[in-house]
């Protein structure tokens, strides 16, 4: 979190003892908690206060996962239930405690993530808090802290990866962390991570959404809320003027995604039933449903789904979704994979910069397997396919990761090859990957694929006679 000083000035840091931490070692996490729930006090940072979630579950985390970090960051304003104060929804940022040193980089040497199991476990511990943590909210990036008394480490977790600072003993000295909360404390809510395209729904916007979208409620197990997305066009890929302004977003109203990604890493697909509210909410009451579909899409791959579906449209391809609006987020972009190469200590994998995508599509279709009848599921598929064959032999495209999920069933009957992001043109195949990691449906790869070998998609059988 870098600040620009002018020439010859300072930064102005709260006056706090620099040795606050130092002493006797508190006798477990809930205690070194408190510690720092007294650290950032009333005064000394006054737009945040730390609030201990160590013993209170998450109610509205899903599967049941009783999500509790130690610590929460939350505005100073926020009214905190001491029956219920984990709610994910709401922290700024997060933080987990551990009383013993355990260590999850190195800070030396050339392997930077340790691969002891300890380490490991603690890794993953905190990749589950920044999954939850980005589902519940919307963000571009995620700033936490990982205690592990007496040393510390901040991360800050966006969809290319995690850039970790090093490691400090903040009872020798704690000023890095006065630095953070001091920083973190006057930062606006997109420098926070907060998505600004992206806002709650307000009384009269959340009515409708609700009676327009119960269709497709989330699990009334856990509040979700009804949320206003904006959705930009891109103007080249539109066929329009590059040149000229960007226009306006259109605007929509979403409740619940269907499905919450699994990892704080990658594309992190969600897809929404949407309803669209640009033109005011009595236009609204009789609009049609469409599909909402956001990702955060590798920046090393030039044609992205939204460009594969307009191809589609453009020469009529039948059986494969209708683009109606779309384009990347203005300055959304993953930011730990410049920092990474100008730091050059990574893990074992390279890392791919990544851009934020949202683009609407017309249909709006169940999955096959709520099929109400085998005549229902096999038009389905073989409308799939039949939409398939088509791109391949008008358009050359490839979907290359076809399943029983990416195929839908149209409420008024038919099917619908749906989830275009992995598609390429036959040419491009023979180049290799695109991008570094190889994605699809494990169990449909190949085991080649799955080896890491680098291989054209091309069957060593023979071509039917």
């Amino acid at each position: 979190m870098p600040i620009e000083l002018k020439k010859g000035s300072e930064e102005k840091l709260p006056k706090i003892n620099k040795r606050f931490f130092a002493g006797k070692k508190p006798a477990n996490e809930r205690a070194i908690t408190k510690t720092f729930i007294e650290f950032v006090g009333t005064d000394n940072f006054p737009e945040i206060q730390i609030v201990d979630t160590s013993a209170h579950p998450d109610p509205n985390s899903k599967s049941g996962a009783k999500l509790r970090p130690d610590l929460s960051v939350r505005d100073k304003q926020d009214v905190i239930d001491p029956n219920s104060p984990t709610q994910l929804d709401n922290p700024l940022c997060g933080g987990e405690v551990k009383d013993t040193l355990v260590e999850m980089f190195s800070d030396v040497g050339p392997l930077f993530e340790l691969e002891t199991f300890t380490a490991q476990q603690a890794r993953g511990q905190l990749a589950t808090y920044a999954v939850e943590f980005c589902a519940r909210q919307h963000r571009t990036h995620l700033f936490f802290l990982y205690i592990y008394y007496p040393c510390a480490r901040l991360i800050r977790f966006d969809r290319a990866g995690a850039l970790v600072s090093a490691r400090f003993n903040f009872t020798h000295d704690c000023t890095p962390l006065i630095r953070f909360f001091s920083r973190f404390s006057k930062m606006t809510s997109v420098q926070r991570g907060y998505d600004p395209t992206v806002q709650t729904a307000d009384e009269l916007e959340t009515k409708l959404g609700l009676e327009r979208l119960k269709e497709w409620a989330p699990d009334p197990k856990y509040e979700r809320p009804v949320f206003k997305m904006e959705v930009y066009e891109d103007q080249k890929q539109a066929g329009g003027d590059n040149g000229a302004k960007k226009p306006n977003p259109r605007k929509f109203l979403v409740w619940g995604a269907l499905a919450d990604p699994e990892s704080p890493l990658g594309r992190a697909t969600r897809g929404y039933p949407a309803l669209e509210v640009t033109d005011g909410l009595e236009k609204a009451k009789d609009a049609p449903i469409m599909f909402l579909k956001e990702q955060w899409r590798s920046k090393a791959i030039e044609r992205g789904e939204m460009a594969i579906l307009r191809e589609l449209n453009k020469h009529g391809i039948k059986h494969v979704p209708t683009i109606v609006c779309g384009g990347d987020l203005p300055g959304q972009v993953t930011q730990t994979d410049v920092f990474a190469n100008e730091i050059g200590r990574t893990g074992g994998k390279p890392i791919d910069q990544r851009a934020h995508v949202r683009f609407v599509v017309q249909e709006v279709g169940r999955p096959l397997e709520c099929f109400s009848s085998s005549n229902e599921m096999f038009q389905a598929i073989h409308d799939a396919f039949q939409g398939h064959k088509q791109a391949f032999e008008v358009c050359g495209i490839l979907h290359r990761d076809v399943s029983g999920g990416n195929i839908l069933i149209l409420p008024k009957g038919g099917g619908l090859l749906n989830d275009w992001d992995m598609a390429v043109k036959v040419e491009e195949v023979e180049r290799g990957p695109r991008a570094y990691e190889r994605t699809g449906t494990w169990a449909f790869m190949s085991i080649d694929l799955l080896d890491g070998a680098r291989r054209a998609h091309k069957p060593p059988l023979p071509p039917p006679q």
